[in-house]
């Protein structure tokens, strides 16, 4: 793996997870809104940065689908996006997380070193 896909692979994990995280952030506060008769959506400025970042995440993912087997990158990516996101909870959004989800985190891990050897 080169240097220009590991950096794909990072900024679409990055804007992911940080958009993902944004959202859940935002999702308590109301800074704008949509308002036509039928539909209201509230929205705050972070919500909206995260959406974006989401995305962006998206249009990476189709970038790095191209580059890799499907077979090796899926599992790989959603692997660290898992563990990235257990992170941004403890540090970011300070949630508290359970044993069952620590020893799921070490099953992710083991499965994502098992998913590289020999690759």
């Amino acid at each position: 793996m080169n240097i220009v896909n590991i950096l794909f692979i990072g900024v679409y994990l990055l804007c992911s997870v940080g958009g993902l995280t944004l959202v859940k952030v935002g999702a308590g506060h109301n800074s704008f809104s949509l308002n036509p008769s039928f539909f209201n959506l509230q929205l705050s400025y972070l919500t909206v940065i995260g959406l974006i970042l989401y995305i962006f995440s998206f249009l990476m993912w189709i970038v790095i689908v191209g580059r890799f087997n499907l077979s090796y990158i899926q599992p790989l990516t959603t692997g660290l996006s898992y563990i990235l996101i257990i992170a941004a909870s403890i540090f970011i959004l300070r949630e508290v997380i359970t044993p069952f989800q620590w020893a799921g985190l070490v099953f992710i891990l083991i499965g994502v070193v098992l998913m590289n050897i020999g690759h």
